[in-house]
């Protein structure tokens, strides 16, 4: 799933790395200090603003004058004007004519971008949208399963293979970043494997939401200890998968989202 018209690739739209990771996924060089390009200042409102209203830190209703962004970020009205047509594209605030630009309650927002999903999961809500995309992926990922034990090509299932590989791998050095980052990878070629263009869609959501339990924000929810069991279901499913096994795949998908969910559930209930 490709991003929302005019957010532009940038090392803000990766998750930051916990303790013993790298600071983002990927390469790439940093911008020399002092210098700023206008992708990164578009950017840099897109990110300020819609962590802003996810928190819950710009209220429903609010209106945003983009003279006083401006000030604040030291950025051209132009590049603000861009930066909330964006978030106006993610159904974060909707702009009308001499009434402003509104913040917008969460039933409009896109739930299935990538960027907001990252917003989600480095806020208060993170543990309610863990537990709804789980429940989302249940079904779409049953499916996917059982059409990709056939209609994956060799390519990518040994692709899968080396990522149950990768997550075994940092299992065992307790990498938690690169063990989710591996994670994600997985489940991002069993959508695209199942050979359905519908589903496949979905595999940068999955991937965004994934990739956030390895980020290390003290906001994203990640278990202290990734059980050997989910590590296990998940190279059985990569096995699975290698061998066109629909319903031994359907099943292991499955269970890993099962598992995952009373694993949420729990953390919720403990904080409550």
């Amino acid at each position: 799933m490709t991003g929302p018209a005019g957010v532009p690739e940038s090392p803000t739209n990766e998750p930051a790395a916990g303790p013993a990771g790298p600071a983002r996924f990927g390469g790439g060089k940093p911008a020399r200090a002092g210098t700023s390009s206008g992708a990164d200042l578009h950017s840099r409102v897109v990110e300020d603003i819609g962590q802003q209203i996810i928190n819950g830190d710009l209220a429903v209703g609010v209106t945003i004058f983009a003279e006083q962004v401006c000030n604040r970020l030291n950025i051209s009205r132009t590049v603000v004007r861009e930066g909330l047509r964006t978030l106006g594209s993610l159904g974060l605030i909707q702009s009308r004519p001499q009434r402003g630009t509104r913040v917008l309650p969460r039933e409009n927002w896109d739930l299935l971008s990538p960027y907001v999903i990252r917003w989600r999961g480095h806020g208060p809500d993170h543990l309610t949208q863990m537990r709804e995309l789980l429940e989302f992926r249940l079904g779409i990922e049953r499916a996917a399963a059982y059409f990709a034990a056939t209609r994956m090509t060799d390519d990518e299932a040994q692709a899968m293979a080396r990522a149950a590989a990768q997550m075994r791998t940092s299992f065992q050095v307790r990498d938690t970043f690169n063990f989710f980052r591996a994670d994600a990878e997985l489940h991002r070629l069993l959508l695209e494997g199942s050979g359905n263009p519908a589903l496949a869609q979905f595999a940068e959501t999955v991937a965004a939401l994934l990739r956030l339990r390895g980020a290390g924000s003290p906001y994203v929810y990640a278990p202290a200890g990734v059980a050997r069991a989910s590590l296990e279901r998940h190279v059985a499913l990569a096995e699975a998968l290698g061998r066109r096994d629909r319903a031994a795949a359907a099943d292991l998908a499955e269970e890993i989202i099962v598992e995952t969910l009373r694993e949420v559930s729990s953390a919720s209930d403990f904080r409550r």
